[in-house]
């Protein structure tokens, strides 16, 4: 087969991420902007994470369950794959990519809790790449599979503090060389945003854009391959304030390089599940705990003893001083967890909570035996990883008594799957 010969076929299901599997002639493909029931032509193109992947030329014949994007700039942008899908669905089809993916972990008595929709708007941390045009340079997203960067007045699933934000920066783009960096990373908390200008040299001068009254205040930074330092001084503090059970909450002190659930409102429902699933635990272990947002609640709301650990130094400083500042039970130390590592400080806990990146917690599993905590919580951003993980899980012993799937990206191919193990 030649790569970019055009070919045709029906679109037979929406994978997790957004893409539709396609069949054509004896060859599956995952072509993206698509859905169940269209009939489409595309043109192969390489193939990508072991895949044959296709490019959309066409659609020939739309699905009943098509509707018209919302979003003007849906097709071309790479950020909301479900765009086209009629909203009834998303629901439906989320919750199912979580239970598909655990579906060897299952047992008789596994409670599934499908998707409860969180807001539509509500992102709360961006990377906007910068684009050139005529008239200069411009912040926004990058193309599905694709480096163009795609112009957009204002992103429907963003905040409005980000959406004023993104206007900002390209009224100022001058003033601030927007065109010298290669992205610019927004992390909005309770009370400010970091603003991250990413890939270029450290400014000699930088000159603070307009700052209208009433806005929610902005701390500028600068990154580069090795560090991330201030662009204004005195540098501001920023908190999100997360629940604490009972009606408590407790503000957590962010930096620009300490990782957070992109939309507030679902990490509040994340934060209260984890703290409802752990009533009764004395000492908690979190495993990729990054500056302590699942654990430092858990430790106020029931007072428990907790350790943590987490390769990123600067998560793990910040934890510390989090716990410190909050006078919690809590201790941090940073360590590989996808290597070998000291597991015995670990060993024993009433509760284990594990929150991987998307490759997962592989290496942490395979030591459940070793491990031996009472009861295991996992969150997953990756329910392909994450199922494969409670594989592993269910092989040391490990039951899956609660499946439960959260959407905090809506109209995105994204889910997060959280699971509740015990013995």
């Amino acid at each position: 087969m030649n790569v970019g010969s055009p070919l045709t076929g029906k679109a037979e299901a929406l994978l997790p991420g957004g893409e539709a599997l396609v069949r054509s002639a004896d060859t599956v493909f995952l072509v993206g902007n698509c859905l169940p029931g269209d009939e489409i032509s595309f043109s192969p193109v390489q193939k990508r994470r072991g895949a044959s992947r296709g490019r959309l030329i066409e659609i020939v014949k739309s699905s009943p369950n098509r509707v018209m994007p919302p979003c003007p700039v849906a097709e071309a942008c790479g950020g909301c794959a479900l765009q086209a899908l009629k909203p009834e669905l998303h629901v439906e089809i989320k919750s199912a990519w979580v239970f598909d993916a655990f579906r060897k972990s299952h047992v008789k008595n596994t409670v599934r809790v499908p998707v409860v929709q969180t807001a539509l708007h509500g992102r709360r941390r961006l990377r906007w790449y910068v684009g050139e045009e005529r008239e200069g340079a411009f912040p926004g997203f990058r193309g599905r599979n694709s480096h163009t960067v795609v112009r957009h007045h204002s992103c429907m699933t963003a905040t409005p503090e980000l959406n004023r934000l993104r206007l900002k920066l390209e009224e100022s783009s001058v003033d601030i060389c927007l065109g010298r960096y290669k992205s610019v990373q927004a992390v909005q908390v309770d009370d400010g945003i970091h603003v991250i200008l990413e890939g270029a040299a450290y400014p000699e001068k930088f000159i603070v854009p307009c700052h209208e009254p009433g806005d929610i205040p902005l701390q500028w930074w600068h990154r580069d391959e090795k560090r991330t330092l201030p662009l204004t001084r005195p540098a501001k503090s920023f908190h999100d304030l997360l629940p604490a059970g009972d009606g408590d909450n407790l503000s957590v002190q962010i930096g620009p390089d300490d990782f957070i659930q992109g939309q507030a409102e679902g990490n509040r429902q994340m934060i209260q599940q984890v703290i409802e699933w752990s009533r009764g635990a004395g000492f908690v272990v979190d495993l990729f705990s990054g500056v302590g947002n699942l654990s430092l609640p858990v430790s106020k709301a029931l007072k428990a003893m907790v350790l943590g650990a987490e390769l990123n130094e600067a998560s793990v400083r910040g934890a510390n001083a989090n716990a410190k500042r909050l006078g919690l039970d809590a201790h941090y130390v940073e360590a590989n967890l996808f290597e070998k590592f000291d597991i015995e400080p670990f060993a024993g806990a009433d509760m284990l909570i594990l929150d991987p990146p998307r490759r997962g917690a592989k290496k942490v599993c395979g030591m459940m035996g070793s491990l031996l905590p009472a009861k295991i919580i996992m969150v997953n951003c990756d329910v392909a990883s994450g199922g494969r993980d409670g594989e592993l899980l269910h092989s040391f012993g490990y039951r899956l008594h609660t499946l439960r799937a959260l959407d905090i990206f809506p109209y995105t191919g994204h889910i997060e799957a959280m699971s509740l193990w015990t013995r």
